[in-house]
């Protein structure tokens, strides 16, 4: 499966050479404030699906392409991710628009609701109608 936009994308070179997992966590790593930091005024960098882009020299785009060739590897980094965002106790509106946002969570599109089932809307109260 390998094609020239696959060898320019970090994120499939990584996948393929088995060595993402390893540049996953040199990127959580850096996201860490030091040591000696306070907490208060240094809590360091919520872990981010962009952030790892940057890190690794990549796009969105490129996590798209993962996403195709690689779709258990891309399951385990939103996974890992979402925990690190889950345990960044910095700030609740950050995590809360990062997880709406990269991570799919919120209120589902239309598109995902339709089954070909027919949802019912009722102007009156049904059930004051009687028998």
């Amino acid at each position: 499966m390998k094609n020239a936009a696959s060898e320019e994308n970090a994120l499939i070179r990584a996948a393929q050479s088995k060595s993402l997992c390893a540049k996953l966590k040199k990127y959580l790593k850096s996201c860490r404030p030091p040591p000696d930091a306070d907490p208060k005024k240094n809590p360091g960098r919520l872990p981010n699906l962009a952030g790892l882009c940057a890190f690794l020299g990549c796009g969105l785009g490129d996590v798209q392409e993962m996403k195709r060739l690689f779709p258990r590897v891309y399951d385990h980094l939103c996974a890992v991710l979402e925990d690190e965002a889950l345990n960044f106790a910095h700030s609740p509106t950050l995590l809360n628009a990062y997880l709406k946002e990269r991570l799919g969570y919120g209120e589902k599109s239309e598109e995902e609701n339709v089954e070909g089932l027919l949802q019912p809307i009722f102007e009156h109260d049904i059930l004051e109608d009687g028998e």
